[in-house]
């Protein structure tokens, strides 16, 4: 059937209307007419698939990315970067709106390197290929590099030859120094061929959770700071982007603040703000990611952070500190219900909430509406060409709330 696209969702995909009910389509652009396959019938909506495009936005062009027909992990290679920015904003405004949540003057900052950015890639290994999965289906899709991916990564894939394993997953891990960690799952017996480590910087590989070459961690280098980062510890995938996040981020500090750091993983946020700041205390569960974050605190000199171990609902209440600001980084699923509660009853001036995901910001900032008002709004192209946007709200406790 051919469908005209009226709108884009907060997924990236194209709205059209079939017989009242919603079709939502990867791969297509406002104003477009499209020839769909229609992949799933659900009772309210539908999904489909572009088979051609009948009539072309003025803004579609060609990708960069020989897979991006089965793919669809950049949801907007097929047009130019600057309107990519302007569909994301627009569809993250109409999304707080739908909630009667208008952010006034929302922008996402540009990425300066669109291409080559990616630091981290996780790949599925199938019959000896390399590649990924059509995204929401086990569809495999072989590869052969990722445009979105550093260099240093993409020759790796290029030497996949070099591996024997049937099965598994891969993933690649890059430092600025394009140092390469290698963290191999798989149940098959895993060889190596000694040539790889002719043509890359290995510095580590990890089979299973067990290292099995040299070491588990590199460093990093950002805004000024050194950072040890193991090779399960989070750490932003984009540095252009997240050292702009954290020079913005530093600017809303003031020198007597006292400030939770809640997810902070390896510190990156906490040590920045440590530079301005009274105190900075930081919470996170992953181990490898704590012992990193006081290495990093030793490495760089910096006296006024301390890292807790342990689940953040676990950790909040048992902290004596007042703080002057929170800040959140949570992981895709936004924050839990005890977190939430915390931050109600706590009252803390402030809070900082940097995401990966809109759609569980949204959610959060209207659990914490009651008492707290959006003073500021700022999106980032940490994912470029992804349907997926970085964000930074800050929150005010309201006038007279006690």
């Amino acid at each position: 059937m051919e469908l005209e696209i009226i709108d884009i969702d907060d997924l990236g995909r194209g709205l059209a209307k079939v017989d009242g009910k919603v079709c939502f389509i990867n791969k297509a652009l406002p104003n477009e007419i499209v020839k769909v396959k229609v992949t799933a019938d659900n009772k309210t909506y539908l999904e489909g698939k572009v088979l051609d495009v009948v009539k072309k936005s003025k803004e579609r062009k060609s990708s960069f990315c020989p897979y991006f027909k089965e793919c669809d992990g950049c949801s907007f290679d097929i047009t130019n970067y600057q309107y990519s920015i302007y569909l994301k904003e627009q569809a993250i405004i109409k999304m707080f709106l739908h909630d009667d949540i208008p952010l006034k003057n929302f922008k996402i900052v540009p990425n300066n390197e669109n291409l080559g950015f990616r630091n981290k890639i996780s790949l599925k290994v199938m019959d000896n290929k390399l590649g990924y999965y059509e995204e929401n289906t086990h569809h495999f899709v072989e590869i052969k590099k990722c445009p979105i991916a550093k260099e240093c990564i993409n020759k790796v894939i290029n030497d996949f030859n070099l591996f024997a394993f049937k099965s598994g997953n891969l993933t690649i891990r890059a430092n600025d120094n394009n140092e390469i960690i290698l963290i191999i799952n798989s149940n098959d017996k895993v060889s190596i061929d000694k040539e790889l480590f002719k043509h890359h910087k290995i510095v580590g590989i990890i089979l299973n959770d067990q290292v099995i070459y040299q070491d588990s961690f590199f460093y990093e280098r950002r805004n000024g700071l050194l950072y040890k980062v193991s090779y399960n510890a989070f750490f932003q995938i984009n540095k252009f982007i997240s050292e702009k996040i954290a020079s913005d981020l530093l600017e809303k500090i003031d020198k007597d603040d006292v400030i939770l750091d809640l997810y902070c993983g390896v510190g990156y946020f906490s040590l920045k703000m440590a530079l301005k700041a009274k105190e900075v205390i930081g919470i996170e569960v992953v181990k490898n990611a704590v012992l990193d974050a006081l290495k990093n605190k030793e490495l760089n000199h910096i006296e006024n952070v301390n890292f807790l171990l342990g689940k953040v609902e676990d950790k909040i209440n048992k902290i004596p500190q007042k703080f002057t600001k929170v800040l959140v980084d949570p992981p895709r699923n936004g924050l839990d219900k005890k977190t939430i509660k915390f931050l109600l009853n706590k009252k803390i001036p402030t809070i900082i909430y940097i995401s990966c995901n809109p759609k569980t910001l949204k959610r959060d900032i209207n659990k914490l509406k009651e008492k707290y008002e959006i003073i500021y709004s700022k999106g980032y192209d940490m994912f470029s060409y992804t349907k997926h946007v970085e964000c930074m709200f800050i929150l005010k406790l309201r006038c007279g709330t006690i």
